[in-house]
């Protein structure tokens, strides 16, 4: 039997977005280990209970092995924690993936200069064209540009370092066999011929939308800095933010107006202790004497029109497109003080989510887990908890329904992998 069966098969009893898996190898050799154990040497692991030997104990092979042999039969590869080229930085992070699907090239992560650039999939024109932009540099400087290939943001950068020649690497948030968004079909087969598409879903699974934020720990722990270009409160890509802030990451960000509503996110990260950036030689003056084999910023060239889309400084005229990317031209401009400096309009809300009493949460199983919680408990105690009431989830749906209720501000991941409600 292919070793590798056996690490698609722990990955899926496992669920993505899990430590279990990890955990797991902590006492075992090897996943073919895992898979012959007897229940009661499972049951001896402290934290390991009934629901997971349970799911353990379905030893089918039966779909691993078509998942194996399809990969094989389109050249998909697979990339687990026993590889050598597994990446480092990522192997470090909390939740690594211990399965990864990749097509196209696979560069070697730890040796080069990663920047992970998100933003809004709903963005400005000027945000879009300062993610091209940014992408466009990032390449021609030698930096390869992490992404998630979702509308907006993502597109532009990843379609700007395309454009340039240089390598990104899409992490999906569903199967390697699926196009999503479906726009991007073309973008998706650019970027596997050039550089890497990656995620942790096996083949066939939808893009649910509990995969995207779950996903989004892989983007930022491929990196050295994630740089968020345009952000409201809602945004997924601040979710990146903290999952790099928690694996010890650098942040950037593009500053707006403050009356701009997709650049409250990039200005409260801005306050929060975020690095100011307008262009690519803001970001990469951190790396580039860390990295002078690997990083040329002086190959970042100005094009003889230079506009807002080649320079890192505007010109005059542009220098207000460049600082409120958000604003609608005809919006009118802010009252200004003495010494020129613009006032905002109103202050900005901190950028904390909804508290639970703010609104009800409308998924059914986010409510049942809502209702299980008791003061910290980890994935573990929430999941025997949930089964004391008859209803059963596998951890990664779990883990899965925990991000989602901490997008949406109804709990609290804590250190050690607990949680609490808000």
């Amino acid at each position: 039997m292919n070793h590798l069966v056996y690490w698609v098969w722990l990955s899926l009893r496992c669920g993505a977005g899990s430590e279990l898996g990890s955990y797991l190898l902590k006492h075992f050799s090897s996943p073919k280990e895992i898979y012959e154990a007897k229940r009661e040497e499972l049951l001896a692991i402290q934290g390991i209970n009934e629901e997971i030997v349970t799911a353990l104990m379905d030893r089918s092979l039966v779909y691993p092995q078509k998942i194996v042999e399809y990969c094989e039969r389109v050249n998909v590869g697979i990339l687990t924690l026993e590889s050598a080229n597994y990446p480092d930085r990522l192997r470090s992070i909390y939740a690594k993936p211990i399965v990864l699907y990749y097509k196209g090239r696979l560069p070697d992560f730890d040796a080069n200069v990663c920047i992970a650039c998100v933003g809004m999939r709903k963005c400005s024109e000027s945000g879009e064209r300062n993610a091209r932009r940014l992408g466009m540099d990032l390449a021609h400087a030698g930096a390869i540009v992490v992404s998630g290939m979702a509308s907006g943001i993502d597109t532009a950068v990843q379609s700007g370092v395309v454009e340039a020649g240089g390598h990104t690497v899409a992490v999906l948030g569903c199967g390697i066999d699926r196009i999503y968004p479906p726009q991007n079909g073309d973008l998706m087969r650019q970027i596997a011929k050039t550089g890497t598409v990656m995620t942790e879903y096996a083949p066939g699974t939808g893009p649910y939308a509990r995969n995207f934020p779950i996903r989004n720990r892989i983007i930022s722990g491929l990196s050295q800095g994630t740089v968020v270009v345009e952000a409201n409160y809602k945004s997924g890509s601040l979710i990146t933010a903290d999952h790099a802030v928690r694996q010890g990451r650098d942040i950037f960000a593009f500053p707006g107006s403050a009356d701009a509503e997709c650049a409250r996110g990039t200005n409260a990260l801005i306050r929060k202790g975020a690095k100011l950036v307008v262009c690519a030689e803001d970001i990469l003056e951190e790396y580039e004497l860390l990295y002078p084999d690997r990083i040329y910023t002086e190959n970042i060239t100005m094009k003889k029109n230079a506009g807002p889309e080649a320079a890192c400084a505007p010109t005059a005229s542009e220098s207000a497109d460049r600082s409120a990317p958000c604003q609608k031209p005809k919006s009118a401009p802010a009252k200004k003080k003495n010494d020129g400096a613009m006032l905002p309009k109103k202050p900005d809300p901190p950028v904390t989510p909804p508290t639970k009493d703010a609104r009800v949460c409308e998924d059914v199983t986010g409510k049942k887990l809502l209702s299980v919680i008791r003061g910290e408990m980890s994935a573990d105690e929430i999941a025997s908890a949930m089964s004391a009431k008859g209803e059963t989830l596998n951890i990664g749906e779990l883990l899965g329904t925990l991000t989602i209720l901490e997008i949406d501000g109804f709990v609290r991941a804590l250190p050690g992998g607990k949680y609490c409600l808000i």
